[in-house]
């Protein structure tokens, strides 16, 4: 393996960063042609005036940093805006293919997830990030530039207001996944609120110093729908994973402390939440998080469940000051299925047996459904 491909491989390969880049720096150090900057990293060959970046960070990182440097030394003031839109790998490649191709030597590419796109007169650029249904974008340049880039691409994509990133390795592998605007709730699904409504009682839990909200019904009666309507209404970001080896580990925790997700949401969590005289050996972490020794000012975490009453509860997750509210969802009556059905526009139907109503059996009897209306992008 020459150099050039020992450099190659320390900028994508994380292993052989670990394992080959002291002996890489070692070499360098030892060329007499060759300058080695060792706070910067990099090393500079005198004869063909070409720069190494030896760094384990991205590519991208080292031009971001470039690009920065260059406006920097223009004078130029630099804007810098960050935005996440939703659409997936194929439809934003599509995108820069078609509406950037009328600057072919000012497009730089670095993969199929991660890239940036350089404009080399003005030294304005992008710096992008995608997943299978979410693109990161970072825009620096002019305020003329950020404010026309971000309303170019606001015409194509919608805007990802708030997100879930569902964790399903155990090496943090994950996924993330925009929470699109649709069936949002309202007040008139949930009986319990009483005289408030559903924006007034998201904004008395936002607002607290409490951070545990736990949700307890059986399934169908609009737990989740609760849990998406809160994320949409705060414009917050959520961690959530379902493997209960994940959640048996400090990884996830010390994540979402240090990260810049705002909720933790654990659903179905009815093994997690009984009491550790029982043998709930994962209680521990969220007492610790919830309000223990770590301090997560401003982070909420949120349980669903299908546990019968909230006896079976860890008493001390419930306690007063860590659990801002035990809210119980249960069926409609008629009445108040009645009702519903009319505020949502839906036509009633009357069943044949039982006479309480689950909001998934409301929903379900919509039999004509207007279809979507189309999006330019197709959107997820």
């Amino acid at each position: 393996m020459n150099e050039i491909d020992r450099l190659l491989n320390a900028l994508t390969n994380p292993v052989f960063v670990r394992k080959k880049f002291k002996k890489i720096k070692r070499t360098f150090r030892k060329r007499n042609d060759r300058k080695y900057d060792e706070g910067a990293g990099a090393v500079m060959d005198e004869v063909t005036q070409s720069e190494y970046f030896l760094s384990a960070s991205s590519l991208n990182d080292h031009y971001i940093s470039k690009c920065l440097s260059k406006r920097i030394e223009s004078g130029l003031t630099t804007i810098s805006s960050k935005e996440s839109f939703i659409c997936s790998q194929k439809e934003w490649h599509n995108y820069i293919r078609n509406h950037l191709s009328e600057y072919p030597n000012q497009l730089v590419e670095f993969g199929h997830s991660t890239g940036m796109i350089v404009n080399t007169i003005t030294n304005d650029f992008i710096d992008y990030t995608v997943n299978s249904n979410l693109v990161e974008v970072k825009l620096f340049g002019s305020k003329e530039y950020v404010q026309k880039m971000y309303h170019q691409l606001g015409e194509v994509f919608d805007v990802a207001t708030c997100y879930i990133e569902w964790v399903h390795g155990s090496n943090g592998e994950s996924v993330t996944i925009p929470l699109l605007p649709e069936k949002l709730p309202i007040s008139e699904m949930y009986p319990f609120l009483d005289d408030e409504t559903i924006e007034q009682y998201y904004n008395r839990f936002l607002e607290s110093s409490a951070s545990i909200l736990l949700l307890i019904g059986p399934p169908g009666t609009g737990k989740t729908t609760f849990i998406r309507g809160l994320l949409h209404h705060a414009g917050k970001n959520a961690i959530v994973t379902y493997d209960d080896k994940i959640l048996d580990s400090d990884y996830i925790f010390a994540r979402f402390i240090e990260d810049d997700m705002n909720v933790m949401v654990i659903e179905d969590a009815d093994n997690f939440l009984k009491s550790r005289a029982d043998g709930n050996t994962m209680m521990h972490r969220f007492l610790n998080v919830g309000d223990g020794l770590i301090s997560t000012k401003g982070k909420k975490l949120i349980f669903s469940t299908n546990l019968p009453s909230v006896n079976d509860v860890d008493d001390a997750l419930i306690r007063p000051g860590r659990c801002f509210d035990i809210v119980n969802f249960e069926n409609y009556n008629k009445e108040q299925a009645v009702t519903l059905s009319e505020k949502l526009g839906l036509r009633f139907t009357l069943k044949e047996t039982g006479d309480t109503y689950s909001l998934a059996e409301i929903f379900h009897q919509q039999k004509n459904t207007n279809p979507k209306q189309k999006r330019k992008m197709g959107f997820i």
